[in-house]
């Protein structure tokens, strides 16, 4: 099972943290309903690819000591299942919708950055089709805040983004605010 942590930690400094993060203890297990802490149970790597560079850090997993379910704690800069950071991802959709940019001008100026990257039309089509699946729970999650309840009956994907980025830069970490919130992570399959 996946949690996801907040952690106020850029990716490099994640990543030279490696073992030596610290994280929150993590209290109650989903599976069974213990109430005490679930304890450490190893680590595993991941890559994680940015705008800049490509990574391959360590993940915590937990393990509940009463039914032995184990969890990953994910760092909130990540997607589950997804190599490519929010970050990156979140970026992609706001020159898609926000800047209606072509998706070779996308992947040229990814290319420019990290020559590590693979992006390609494939990639571009899959956050899209993921964020349009997703849409009507993105919406959800903004019915709960006052403050960006704002606009609810512009459906436009564009106009969503715009209220994502408008609550990064508000409220600070969109993906584990959303992961706390809502029934499913961001981004997640339907």
């Amino acid at each position: 099972m996946i949690s996801i942590t907040k952690i106020y930690k850029s990716i490099t400094k994640y990543l030279k943290l490696g073992k030596e993060n610290s994280y929150i203890p993590k209290f109650g297990c989903g599976n069974c309903g213990f109430e005490g802490m679930l304890h450490r149970h190893g680590y595993y790597s991941r890559n994680v690819i940015t705008k800049y560079n490509t990574y391959r850090i360590q993940i915590l997993r937990i393990k509940c000591p009463a039914c032995n379910k184990t969890y990953s704690l994910l760092p909130s800069f990540l997607i589950p299942y997804y190599q490519y950071s929010f970050d990156f991802i979140f970026n992609c959709l706001y020159n898609v919708y926000v800047l209606k940019q072509s998706y070779s001008t996308i992947i040229n100026k990814v290319r420019k950055l990290n020559y590590n990257s693979n992006l390609n039309d494939a990639h571009i089509t899959n956050f899209k089709k993921r964020y349009k699946n997703n849409l009507h729970i993105i919406k959800l999650f903004f019915a709960c805040y006052d403050n960006f309840y704002y606009d609810m009956n512009n459906t436009s994907e564009a106009a969503v983004i715009e209220k994502i980025k408008n609550f990064i830069q508000i409220k600070d970490d969109f993906n584990y605010t959303y992961f706390m919130k809502m029934p499913k992570y961001f981004f997640a399959k339907i």
